[in-house]
Formats: structure tokens, sequence, C-alpha cells
């Protein structure tokens, strides 16, 4: 009896002190990338993060503060895709998620991937009215449109530019075709006043093509 009594203990304390190398490790781990980061090491810091990650307890969530800092040391060593995985798994847990929604976008961004980093910027400036940054979010969406407006723009006045050496019957055509890029542009730079009412290039740009439209 007083075998089995002993065994038990012994199994449990086994148990109990394995659990605990378990806890301490990921805990461990996360540290380590925490004294990283602070020495601006983020490839390290990085590293030690994702491996306290790997072994962190599987019925609880990992910590919200840990993956934000995976986050910015993704983003800061130039690795878009995991920068985008953890500012969204930050947001998701409700951990700074202004700043979260911010970094991702810009991780869109640098991703190619502007229509979804456009469709995140609109949700995000109306979500979070009062963030402190909502002023870059609102430049980042607008320098991305009137890049797009830019574009269509550009396209019109080399259009233009290109009669002056082309047969006078292919004028009407070739104004039809500016004007078409005139009118692609035009809903770019209107979507740039929606979010910076005094942009001067928007407001230009839509007066030389309200101007243009109004020759057809």
């Amino acid at each position: 009896m007083k075998f089995n009594v002993v065994l038990v203990f012994l199994l449990t304390a086994f148990v109990s002190v394995c659990f605990a190398q378990e806890e301490i490790e990921h805990v461990k781990l996360k540290n380590e990338g925490n004294d990283a980061l602070r020495s601006k090491d983020y490839k390290k810091a990085l590293e030690s993060y994702e491996a306290s990650m790997a072994v962190w307890p599987a019925d609880e969530t990992a910590e919200a503060a840990m993956i934000y800092n995976a986050a910015d040391c993704a983003r800061r060593i130039n690795d878009d895709e995991k920068a985008l995985k953890y500012y969204t798994q930050s947001q998701e847990l409700g951990y700074r998620p202004d700043g979260s929604a911010y970094y991702r976008a810009s991780s869109l961004k640098s991703l190619d991937r502007e229509e979804e980093m456009e469709q995140l910027l609109i949700k995000s400036i109306a979500e979070f009215k009062t963030s402190s940054v909502l002023g870059h979010m609102k430049k980042m969406l607008v320098t991305y449109y009137l890049k797009q407006g830019a574009d269509s723009y550009n396209n019109a006045s080399q259009t233009l530019a290109s009669a002056a050496n082309a047969d006078p019957k292919q004028y009407d055509e070739i104004t039809k075709r500016a004007n078409d890029f005139f009118a692609e542009a035009k809903p770019w730079f209107e979507k740039v006043l929606e979010y910076d009412a005094n942009n001067q290039s928007a407001v230009a740009s839509l007066k030389e093509i309200s101007t243009r439209l109004s020759e057809k």
C-alpha cells in the first residue's frame, strides 16, 4: 500500500515537473525574443517568438503582445507575409487593433495587394475615428487614389500630345481616347477629396478634367 502511494506521488511529481518545464520553455523563448527586440536584433527576436508560439500550451491563446511584437519584427526585416500574418492575428485578438490594421494595410501594399489594402483602410478609417494613426491611414489611401488617378490622367495627356504629329483626320478619334482616359481618372480624384478635401493636386486635376470633358 505504501509502495503504491509513493509510486502515485512520484508519477504526479514527474508529470508536474514535465508540465512546468513545458510551460517555462515557451515563457523562456518569449523572454529571449523580448531581449533580442530590445537589442534591435529583429531576426533573432522573430525566431524566438515563433519558437515560443510553437510550444505554447495548446489550451491557451498565445500572448497577444508577443504576436504584435513578432509582426513588428517581421516588418522591420521586410518579411511582409509574416508581418501580415501576425498583425492580422494581433488585431483579431484585440491588441492595438488600429495599429495592427494600419500595418496590415502597409504589408498588403508591399505585397502589391492594393485592392485589399484599399478595402481594409476604408473599413479601418471608419472604425478607428479617434486613432493616433488615423492620419497615416488616410494618407496611405489618398496616395493610392492619387496614383490611380494620375495613371489615367497621364495616359490622357500623352494621347493628346500624339495629336501633334497625327493626321488631322485622326484628331477626333485621338480626342475621344484622351477623354476616355480623363473620365477614368475623374472618380479617383473625387475619392481623394473624400479623405483630403483640400488636396490641391486632386482639385487641379478635376478642374482640368471637367474642362476637357465639357469640350466633347
